[in-house]
């Protein structure tokens, strides 16, 4: 479904609950949608419910085939793919799917990337794989994800929640960096000093920056990185899409117009 996530066009979930297994999880918006607003999923998202929680939704697959245009689709906005609920079984069947519509472009985005690097998934160049590191306590995921075979990795530093250092991004085509949004009671404040050293890594090494948001309110607020410089600044970066996805999009246009 179309979002308002600054760095996607389209949410699509065959995938729906999770369990919380870092810091960066704490304040997770997917658990209070489901859980505390809209009672999708029956208990807190724990461990010890994951079981219960966390589903296969078959009956959501073909929801690509229905998008008339390209689009960029973040895979599991209410989830994640490679959670150990998830059966190897379905997971093929997702990047069935994705590999079957080459005009678009996937993001998947997973806390697990060890799981995501070790499965043989014939990964399509239309398959942009990412993981999430919200602090210096969890930088091994970037490690672990560079074993992956996805011709596009990316990584989200979101919610930026402590400083990461200047971080190797050896490998990485991406770095989406944003803080936490919510109540005052409950957000988590990011430094926008903490986003510099990433900044600096990012053009040193050719990868792409985008700047999200700062810790706000609401989702997509302070879109604008102060620099060391004192000026704020909009950095808005995607990386290129593979050659394959650009003749699937040609011919799918070609196609339209005959």
């Amino acid at each position: 479904m179309p979002t308002n996530i600054a760095w996607t066009d389209e949410t699509w979930n065959p995938v729906h609950g999770c369990s919380k297994v870092s810091a960066g999880c704490e304040n997770c918006y997917a658990e209070r949608i489901s859980y505390h607003q809209y009672g999708h999923t029956d208990h807190p998202w724990t461990a010890e419910n994951a079981s219960e929680n966390v589903t296969e939704k078959p009956e959501k697959l073909d929801y690509p085939r229905s998008l008339r245009e390209p689009k960029r689709i973040f895979v599991n906005s209410m989830s994640d793919l490679f959670h150990a609920q998830v059966s190897d079984e379905f997971i093929r069947e997702v990047f069935a799917v994705m590999r079957n519509h080459p005009e678009h472009v996937f993001q998947v985005l997973t806390k697990r990337p060890g799981r995501a690097a070790h499965m043989d998934l014939q990964w399509p160049p239309n398959v942009w794989m990412g993981t999430s590191v919200e602090d210096e306590r969890v930088l091994d995921r970037l490690d672990l994800l560079r074993d992956c075979d996805a011709e596009t990795l990316f990584v989200s530093f979101e919610p930026l929640i402590g400083p990461v250092g200047t971080p190797d991004l050896s490998g990485y085509d991406w770095a989406i960096v944003g803080g936490e949004s919510g109540s005052d009671d409950r957000r988590r404040e990011m430094a926008h000093e903490w986003v510099w050293p990433i900044k600096r890594e990012c053009m040193d090494q050719g990868v792409a920056f985008f700047f999200k948001q700062s810790s706000a309110p609401q989702p997509e607020q302070g879109q604008a990185l102060r620099c060391p410089d004192g000026v704020r600044r909009e950095f808005r970066e995607l990386p290129p899409v593979h050659d394959a996805v650009e003749e699937a999009r040609a011919q799918l246009e070609a196609e339209g117009d005959a």
